[in-house]
């Protein structure tokens, strides 16, 4: 194994979580490195799962790192819990805001039992529903109609607790059926979140949704790359803000797509999936449409060639036990066609992939990183490609063990940093950690 040194960022019972898992990562303009993370505050596994969208941050490329600061939480215990989970960060560069996107379930709903829907009615209020599945609405100040629009004597407030008068009557996130008091409960679905922050991540806005702009009514999940997104650089969307997501429709079945935003994040468009008008095995699919697993695009990474096109890495489930890649002229707004890298070996896992800054000599350097082996999470590997993902011709094994989600950034001094999950002791999955290593570009080719 190369040497590397790694310093553990997110442990087992660090800030009274039980474990830690889905690393994301940027540098930002300051020079801060903001690390986000899954906080699963009883047990390692994902949602259904009480979960906080958590970070730390170091001023100093990852030599010392603040605490933990818990960003966003939701009602409810263990695997009774609503869930933040899945994070990906992005830089405004121009505006100086940083955002975090999550999947936040309610209690009792993960990506497998996700109903289908947004969650909302046309004007924006929130869905509830009572025991017998009749529909109230939350209107922004806290009182609840009903689907008429007259008033009700229920309010919900701030933390998703329910009042009828002043009497306590639950929460909206909790899972149905653990309070004796349950008298309203929002949709159980999925819901895209996002969250600012305007001072290098030292504070953070309350969660705004994201489903009425960015989600159909067919889709049952809907989450994050996870990782981190992009700013576009070049080309006539210049400015443009880009985050990957996935999501499932009405039978279960994944795609991606890139969310993007033109005016510094303030509102946000769902671009085409990959899948959409792809051709494969002789059929063509659509995102809606698919109903098999080898069609599944899932978790995604994506970032802009000097070109000015996105290149588009994809988790998926074809059983060539390759990531794909798929790249777009429009901003991400469509896609190519997808293909199969050969040279990146893939356990169908997610995978973490970085533009390194120019240097002015006409190479066009990407980074990736993931579990370098077709069966296993295993093999963590770091690879460079000087051709603009051409070819890979210089990678290093950075661990030879379990090595799982990464992310990947490049930080002010030009050395790269890595955050990934690294698990310990294969009889307890909470024994994972997330350590951080940096290493400079000649380490790489050395």
């Amino acid at each position: 194994m190369a040497n590397i040194d790694t310093q553990v960022v997110f442990y087992p019972d660090l800030a009274d979580s039980k474990a830690y898992r889905i690393p994301s990562m940027i540098t930002t303009k300051k020079g801060t490195v903001i690390a986000g993370i899954d906080a699963r505050i009883a047990d390692h596994t994902d949602n259904p799962n009480q979960i906080d969208a958590s970070i730390r941050r170091s001023e100093d490329r990852g030599k010392t790192w603040g605490p933990v600061q818990k960003l966003v939480s939701f009602a409810g215990e263990g695997l009774d819990g609503a869930a933040a989970i899945d994070t990906a960060l992005l830089e405004d560069e121009e505006t100086g805001s940083i955002f975090m996107i999550y999947c936040h379930t309610p209690g009792g709903i993960g990506l497998r039992n996700s109903d289908p829907g947004i969650g909302f009615d046309t004007e924006g209020r929130r869905k509830l529903y009572d025991r017998d599945r009749n529909l109230f609405l939350l209107e922004t100040d806290g009182r609840v109609v009903d689907d008429k629009g007259q008033k009700t004597d229920h309010s919900v407030d701030e933390e998703g607790y329910v009042f009828k008068g002043q009497e306590a009557m639950g929460n909206i996130y909790f899972k149905q059926g653990i309070d004796p008091n349950e008298s309203l409960l929002e949709a159980r679905t999925s819901f895209l979140h996002i969250i600012q922050s305007d001072d290098d991540g030292l504070t953070w806005s309350k969660p705004r949704e994201l489903n009425l702009m960015v989600k159909e009514e067919w889709m049952r999940f809907i989450g994050s790359g996870p990782g981190c997104g992009i700013q576009l650089k070049h080309g006539t969307k210049k400015g443009r803000l880009v985050f990957p997501i996935y999501f499932s429709n009405e039978a279960g079945c994944l795609s991606c797509a890139c969310i993007y935003s033109d005016n510094h994040g303030a509102t946000w468009t769902r671009g085409e999936s990959p899948n959409d008008g792809r051709v494969l095995d002789g059929e063509e699919l659509t995102a809606k449409t698919i109903s098999h697993e080898k069609q599944y695009l899932t978790e995604s990474q994506v970032i802009q060639l000097p070109t000015g096109e996105l290149r588009y890495y994809l988790r998926n489930h074809y059983g060539k036990q390759r990531t794909a890649v798929t790249t777009s002229i429009d901003g991400g707004e469509t896609w190519g066609e997808v293909q199969f890298d050969e040279a990146l070996l893939d356990p169908i896992c997610q995978s973490s992939v970085t533009l390194y800054p120019d240097l002015g000599d006409g190479k066009v350097r990407i980074l990736f990183s993931n579990p370098a082996n077709e069966k296993q999470r295993i093999t963590g590997t770091i690879r460079l490609s000087e051709d603009g993902g051409k070819t890979w011709p210089y990678s290093k094994v950075i661990e030879e063990g379990y090595f799982g989600y990464s992310c990947l950034t490049v930080m002010k001094n030009g050395e790269i940093g890595i955050l990934y999950e690294r698990h310990y002791d294969y009889h307890d999955w909470n024994k994972m950690d997330i350590p951080f290593a940096s290493f400079s570009l000649e380490w790489l080719k050395g």
